[in-house]
């Protein structure tokens, strides 16, 4: 073999041994003394090369077990892989293995963490732990639960490639449902949650409504304007909304009233135990119909002042139960001359219960529907929250009524009877009217608009009603009231 050749050939030879990569390096390191003196001796004796070569090449590759991690733990012969992710952790991208794992046995090669596993993390990372509430996996000290401790091809050393595969490994996030959050459907799951640590529930990174109106401006500056915020909307966003996804429009956890019911228990009992009850209270969506879900400028949170609201549905006939209708109330007051006193303050819950009630046409207290009644004081308990009870109590008097023939009472000639009573409605329309003291034109009397006639005069009045001859009375004068 040539000079030449000799020359050609060692070069190719010392590029493998004394020029290894970085893998390669650590593991010859232990030879390559011994190499560089082979060297000189086979530029000195060319013809002994393929001799020499067979016998050391074969030696370099049977080296003893390795004592020292430092040195040879990312080796070929052990854990390249290590190296060859995209992302490697420090220790280990400078060979230094003994930050963390400590020899248990040289001759067995065999190794342990220096400390527990959360300690030995913490020492570096300890800024991870710094909040109130730990992640489960921290707490209990299993941070390769989540990472990879040497190295991984994806970001933070994950073990799974995005952050929402890793978090569905435990957490069963509602993708089925039929309306999802923004951040879950783009699987942004850190956008609301802290990976390690939070001073808040759920690893929030910042205080639930906090959290929420950091997206939701509109809905803050609601808020801010409006005097009447729903309680949950100030503070508890996940009362009535799940921040991950829910079969509900909005995020609902349930339709209403079922999602109202939790916290407003009395108006659950109304709508299921009342005789009488509001049918937008049952329905599915009702409440919405009524009330704003996050403020209002009315009490109750209430969507418009309650006259507007009301009249929003009572501005036609409604139909009550199967085979009932309420007319307009519109056309009951539109026009008229002379309204109700809770009428012409728009209180319908003056006389009205909104949600449910015990007594007909959802009336706060008991009054007859009928023509005729047995005279009781209870039957008229919602006239008298207002006008006092002696107007049917007195039959004589002289102040208490203008409606009086001298000084008789007729207000308890009508309707004080044992039998056969006219109760208010018989002669006073409830909403409005066009004649004085609400008296109505006619009053229904089975399938009659029975007519009343009604006329008004200085110190006194008369009618001519469908049931009884006609009839005066002055206060004055009073008139002889004569049987035929």
């Amino acid at each position: 073999m040539t000079a030449r050749h000799n020359r050609r050939f060692w070069n190719s030879i010392s590029h493998i041994i004394i020029k290894p990569n970085l893998e390669q390096w650590c593991f010859f390191t232990n030879v390559k003394r011994v190499v560089i003196e082979i060297r000189e001796l086979i530029m000195e004796k060319p013809r002994y090369v393929l001799v020499i070569f067979l016998m050391v090449v074969p030696g370099a590759f049977a080296v003893e077990k390795p004592t020292s991690p430092q040195q040879t733990c990312v080796t070929s012969q052990c854990h390249a892989d290590y190296s060859k992710n995209r992302y490697v952790h420090g220790p280990v991208g400078l060979g230094d293995c003994e930050v963390c794992h400590e020899t248990v046995d040289e001759k067995k090669h065999t190794w342990q963490l220096t400390v527990e596993q959360n300690e030995l993390c913490e020492n570096c990372h300890s800024d991870q732990t710094t909040g109130k509430n730990l992640h489960k996996a921290l707490d209990v000290g299993k941070c390769t639960q989540c990472h990879n401790p040497h190295s991984s091809d994806n970001k933070f050393f994950l073990v799974e490639p995005t952050v929402a595969q890793l978090c569905q490994n435990c957490h069963q996030i509602a993708e089925d449902a039929k309306f999802l959050h923004g951040p879950v459907a783009a699987k942004e799951c850190t956008l609301c949650h802290n990976s390690h640590s939070s001073d808040y529930e759920n690893l929030l990174v910042m205080a639930p409504s906090e959290l929420c109106f950091s997206c939701h401006v509109v809905t803050k500056n609601e808020l801010k304007k409006f005097e009447f915020v729903h309680e949950p909307a100030k503070k508890q966003c996940a009362s009535c909304h799940d921040a991950h996804g829910a079969d509900n429009s909005m995020l609902l956890k349930a339709q209403t009233p079922e999602l109202c019911y939790p916290c407003h228990e009395d108006i659950k009992e109304v709508a299921e135990n009342s005789k009488y009850r509001h049918s937008v209270v049952t329905e599915q969506g009702g409440c919405l119909k009524c009330h704003t879900p996050h403020a209002s400028t009315v009490e109750y949170e209430l969507r418009a002042d309650p006259m507007t609201l009301c009249t929003s549905c009572h501005d036609k006939p409604v139909g009550v139960g199967k085979d009932k209708v309420i007319g307009s109330f519109t056309d009951q007051i539109n026009g008229k001359k002379f309204l109700h006193g809770p009428v012409a303050q728009k209180n319908c819950k003056g006389c009205h219960i909104s949600h449910g009630s015990k007594y007909f046409r959802l009336l706060t207290e008991e009054y007859p529907p009928q023509f005729y009644a047995t005279f009781s004081t209870d039957n008229y308990k919602l006239c008298f929250s207002c006008h006092p009870e002696s107007l049917v109590l007195t039959k004589q008097t002289s102040e208490l009524t203008d409606f009086r023939n001298g000084d008789l009472n007729l207000h308890y000639l009508h309707v004080n009877k044992p039998r056969r009573g006219r109760t208010c409605r018989s002669c006073h329309a409830t909403h409005a009217s066009n004649l004085p003291k609400h008296i109505r034109k006619s009053v229904p009397y089975g399938i009659w608009e029975l007519p009343i006639q009604f006329e008004k005069t200085e110190t006194g009045g008369g009618c001519k009603p469908g049931c009884h001859l006609p009839f005066a009375y002055d206060r004055q004068g009073p008139v002889v009231y004569k049987r035929p």
